[in-house]
């Protein structure tokens, strides 16, 4: 077997779940591989600490279950907030901001509704003499070298019939 090497055998289940023919072929390989020989040991010793682990066994402080057990208790007998309390704390700020918000969209209307934040529709008129309304509906402003759409139009077509195109 010295073609096939052992270390998959070792990554797809524990040493301790190893049949005594699998470990007595790991072992005959491992006479003439290195690399197999080392995978091995780390496997076996790897295998004998975790049982040792395994085997130990921890004594409980008794202090501590009384400790624990007092936790448990206290817990359970303190007096838990209602649920609309709890929902308030973490709903209170989004809460407020919609409503500071409703207050001030509320004033703009009011306000804006009464003309004090918009200026008188003739003012702004006045003031402003290229407004879009004033060049698309002014016709009565063409020159004498200006065409008019209905002048424009057939223009045109006409140019790009005699082209032939």
């Amino acid at each position: 077997m010295p073609d096939t090497h052992i270390i998959k055998m070792l990554e797809e289940k524990p040493f301790s779940s190893l049949s005594p023919a699998d470990i007595a072929r790991a072992e005959s390989h491992t006479d003439s591989c290195g690399e197999c020989k080392s995978a091995y040991n780390a496997a076996r010793i790897a295998a004998l600490l975790i049982e040792v682990r395994a085997s130990e066994i921890v004594e409980v402080v008794p202090f501590f279950k009384t400790r624990v057990m007092a936790t448990i208790r206290e817990r359970q007998l303190s007096a838990e907030e209602p649920a609309l309390v709890r929902m308030w704390r973490a709903a209170s700020a989004l809460v407020s901001s919609m409503g500071i918000l409703l207050v001030i969209l509320t004033g703009f209307t009011i306000f804006s509704g009464s003309g004090l934040l918009m200026p008188p529709t003739d003012v702004v008129a006045g003031q402003n003499l290229y407004s879009p309304e004033y060049v698309v509906l002014d016709r009565g402003g063409l020159g004498d070298d200006e065409l008019a759409n209905d002048q424009l139009i057939p223009t045109i077509y006409d140019l790009e019939d005699s082209d032939g195109q």
